[in-house]
């Protein structure tokens, strides 16, 4: 196909720039393992231009890469995905003993724990384990579902760590950001690389941003959630390590872990043990979190049905918390990274996921047309109902 013209993309983004909902932005596109896009646009701080190597906090976004470490160890005969997480974790209770590996990332533990907010204490991440492990469980694991923001994927470190030795974050850096082609990734910045980097570590803005606080009664509300007020800037909170939300690194080698998994890079999983990840593992069953959608699974990845702005059909991927997208679609070829410093509000944020994604696949037309899915966007299913 001749090179598509891309430049749609970047209009967009200026102008959600130019609406409020980001200051810079990072995104790479590639197609069938050839490099379409990398670029980045706006300003990272005030006064200084956002480049394409500064690192970005992807938040959720990390999850399929943890997500990937157990398939690695899955695939390896030295766990099984029906493994009770009390066989990994010391001391797991409160009646959860039934949940297991698959249900965790499945999200479907029992465990969310939407009022503690584990993912921001900065406490060991042995202590961390510890408190989740004694939790009681909100429901038989299996039954529901309720998204874990973090305490799921704390967990599933834990289990890497008690299969395999080593800490997640050193796992990862071995075994999935080095094959990968992923140098300027870390699951957390340790301190003495923090000051070293300095304004390569983008800053993430609140811009309206609102999380779900469960109420007594077991009901959920929505209340701003001010990232800079809470430390997110701060090196204690860049340097923590959470499987589920602290990877920092280009939107770029984001895009070289998705281009991995479809066979366009160095293999980190087999091509069958890679069907198994993006297999619907979760459908029909309502979120506690997200608004009691029956938003569909994979092996800690959304799969198609779960993906806004017309994806492929066997689309898969994730994103991080009102900021980011990563994505890949193995029928098409295609990866689709963009990793934003500015955290909007929920319905907000889902227009630009939707607009971004839209005009990628609309820019390599009928090469994919036929691809697709129907999609809807937010904006409009919001208001007009």
């Amino acid at each position: 196909m001749t090179t598509p013209d891309l430049s749609p993309v970047l209009d967009l983004l200026e102008a959600e720039r130019d609406r409020g909902l980001h200051d810079g932005a990072q995104v790479y596109v590639s197609y069938r393992g050839e490099t379409l896009l990398r670029t980045a646009i706006g300003e990272s701080r005030p006064g200084r231009a956002l480049e394409p190597d500064d690192l970005m906090l992807w938040y959720s976004a990390s999850k399929p890469v943890t997500a990937v470490a157990i398939l690695q160890l899955w695939e390896q005969e030295r766990l099984g995905l029906d493994d009770p997480i009390a066989k990994f974790v010391d001391g797991w209770a409160g009646g959860k003993e039934s949940c297991t590996v698959r249900h965790v990332l499945t999200h479907t533990g029992g465990f969310p724990m939407y009022r503690e907010a584990v993912g921001e204490m900065d406490v060991e991440y042995a202590d961390k384990v510890a408190l989740i492990a004694a939790h009681p469980a909100e429901w038989v694991p299996g039954t529901q579902a309720g998204y874990h923001l973090t305490t799921g994927w704390t967990i599933l470190g834990a289990v890497v760590e008690a299969v395999d030795g080593r800490p997640i974050a050193d796992y990862v850096a071995e075994e999935i950001f080095a094959p990968a082609g992923m140098p300027t990734c870390r699951m957390g910045v340790p301190a003495d690389e923090y000051a070293a980097l300095g304004d390569r570590l983008a800053p993430v803005r609140w811009k309206g941003h609102v999380m779900p606080a469960r109420r007594e009664d077991g009901s959920v509300d929505l209340v701003p959630y001010d990232i800079e007020k809470r430390g997110h800037n701060e090196a204690w909170y860049r340097g923590r390590v959470e499987p589920g939300s602290s990877i920092q690194g280009p939107a770029a080698e984001l895009g070289h872990f998705y281009e991995s998994l479809l066979g366009f890079g160095p293999r980190i999983l087999g091509a069958r043990t890679v069907e198994v990840l993006i297999a619907t593992h979760r459908s029909g069953m309502r979120d506690r979190l997200f608004g009691n959608m029956k938003v569909p699974w994979g092996l800690g990845v959304n799969v198609s049905g779960g993906l806004t702005g017309g994806v492929g059909r066997r689309a898969f991927g994730h994103g991080g918390m009102a900021s980011s997208r990563g994505m890949a679609d193995p029928d098409a070829g295609l990866v689709l990274v963009f990793v934003t410093n500015g955290l909007p509000a929920p319905v907000d944020n889902e227009q630009r996921l939707y607009e971004i994604t839209d005009a990628v696949y609309t820019a390599l037309g009928d090469e994919v047309a036929h691809l697709r899915r129907s999609s809807r966007p937010p904006t409009e299913a919001v208001y007009s109902s």
